[in-house]
């Protein structure tokens, strides 16, 4: 009975030693960032290094061999992780963990007897199933069989295992994913349901995010103080952010593909730096131009000014850019489509509503012979009503800060007035007399007595038949100038003089 008892006691300790047989840790970010890279269909990625494959839903766990491509599908219920010899579904989704450490490890690929020495007949001391692992010791080729085996070694168990059963490891190299979306990314993943379509979630450190953002957001080519005050605003901007994007609507962040030296460098001396105000980090936004002064946040967007007294208008006396100052013309039929109207309406007028300290426009008015339309909004709004045909400015006009020209047909109609003829359309302002005494226009579309009868202006006043919009600056110029970084740089500033000029009443720290 003793005999029996201590066998079963045996057996428990052996089979109950390791949960879950898995030789490495995975690996923990001090001050991970999540960061969506993809949204399609299908995704696949190859995976280059050492990483650990977790359902969310029934918590099991498996390592991926190194090079080994996983393709990712969704329905409206499930995701479905497979690749060769192994295949699984989960309504939560699966974790794709990088490993830490640098000891080399054993992936089995069959289901394998670990040995109390290298050959079939030393005892039994573990079972490894497929997709488990082992620290990896050493090797041996047993002289008898020419079999070459490998010492490894599980939570308290160690011995040998045949290495045509697994897959080894380098220790030390960088792991690095190569995905669909034609990059490659550091750190780890989230594989969720999005709809139908599966969404990759990259989780890594900051200092390792930002250095597939800065190049992309600021030339690794320029002035080094300029990179570092971008690493200092990215890396604030993102600490407020629990999910960010890998476009420009977050920052735009392209992995390891686009890392570059220089930045790397940036970021490295700029560890762990934020910008913060009264002891606390902001959210610092950034853009590519000002076109001379940065604009009040409480002008172009619709926040309250004084809860963001850092974001106030400030002078870029030194910047130059190709966006400095811009001009863009507009057919009427480009804005009428813009306002909703169809192409049998005719502009009749176009005026722009001033909201900004510095003339940033708040509203546009268009009249039009089938009745008129004001659109008021944040710059974004505004700058959606003139698009530009290129992705790389995302389709809109450069910034809300700008002046208009319109050009018409001939007028049918002119007036005589106490300065001269002037056209039908260009009555307002005007003073008139009338049988009450004088009055001033207030608008352009007015009634004359004409030989032939009364004329309205709707008659009488020449068409809108295009617009030239003269304006300065790309971007929503809120927070810090790129190109004004770079020219403050130039000439002499630190980062951390870049950024508390642009971030009033701030201070940079860890």
């Amino acid at each position: 009975m003793k005999k029996f008892i201590s066998i079963v006691l045996f057996m428990v300790l052996l089979f109950s030693g390791v949960q879950n047989p898995i030789a490495a840790e995975v690996k923990t970010y001090p001050n991970s960032v999540n960061v969506s890279v993809h949204i399609n269909k299908d995704v696949t990625l190859t995976l280059n290094g050492n990483y650990q494959l977790k359902n969310r839903q029934t918590g099991s766990k498996s390592m991926i061999p190194p090079g080994t491509t996983i393709t990712v599908s969704s329905n409206s219920t499930t995701v479905t992780v497979s690749y060769t010899g192994f295949s699984q579904t989960s309504t939560s989704g699966f974790d794709v963990n990088e490993l830490a450490g640098t000891a080399p490890l054993a992936i089995f690929t069959a289901q394998t007897d670990m040995r109390r020495g290298a050959d079939t007949s030393y005892a039994k001391v573990y079972a490894f199933q497929t997709g488990d692992s082992a620290n990896y010791l050493g090797s041996f080729t047993n002289r008898t069989t020419g079999e070459l085996w490998y010492n490894v070694n599980i939570g308290s168990y160690t011995g040998w295992v045949p290495a045509k059963n697994a897959k080894l490891t380098e220790g030390d190299k960088l792991s690095l994913a190569n995905v669909s979306n034609g990059l490659t990314y550091r750190g780890s993943f989230y594989l969720k349901k999005n709809g139908s379509q599966v969404e990759v979630i990259n989780i890594l450190d900051m200092e390792d995010y930002l250095k597939g953002v800065v190049p992309n957001e600021m030339p690794a080519s320029w002035h080094k103080e300029a990179l570092k005050a971008q690493a200092i605003a990215a890396r604030s901007y993102a600490a407020n952010m629990m999910m960010l994007t890998s476009t420009a609507a977050s920052q735009v962040y392209r992995g390891y593909s686009s890392e570059d030296t220089r930045a790397n460098t940036a970021i490295k001396e700029t560890e762990g730096l934020l910008v913060k105000h009264n002891g606390k980090p902001i959210q610092t936004f950034f853009f590519s131009t000002s076109g001379g002064r940065t604009a009040n946040v409480g002008d172009v967007w619709n926040s309250d000014q004084s809860s963001f007294p850092y974001l106030v208008s400030v002078e870029d006396k030194y910047e130059k850019s190709p966006y400095s100052n811009w001009s863009e013309e507009y057919s009427a039929a480009t804005i009428l489509k813009s306002f909703g109207f169809d192409s049998t309406a005719k502009l009749l007028d176009i005026s722009l509503e001033i909201k900004g300290a510095n003339g940033e426009v708040g509203a546009v008015t268009v009249k039009t012979s089938k009745g008129d339309k004001t659109v008021r909004g944040n710059e974004s709004v505004i700058r959606k009503l003139f698009p530009l045909q290129s992705s790389a400015h995302y389709n809109s006009l450069y910034s809300n800060w700008f002046t208009m020209e319109v050009t018409r047909s001939q007028p049918a109609l002119s007036v005589q007035t106490n300065s001269g003829t002037v056209p039908i359309s260009d009555m307002k302002g005007q003073k008139v007399q009338t049988p009450s005494g004088e009055i001033t226009l207030s608008d352009s579309i007015v009634s004359v007595q004409t030989p032939s009868g009364v004329i309205t202006s709707e008659s009488g006043t020449g068409e809108v038949l295009s617009v030239t919009l003269n304006g300065k600056g790309w971007g929503h110029r809120i927070g810090m100038s790129q190109y004004g970084a770079k020219a403050y740089a130039e000439n002499g500033w630190t980062s951390t003089q870049i950024i508390t000029y642009y971030f009033k009443g701030t201070s940079v720290s860890k």
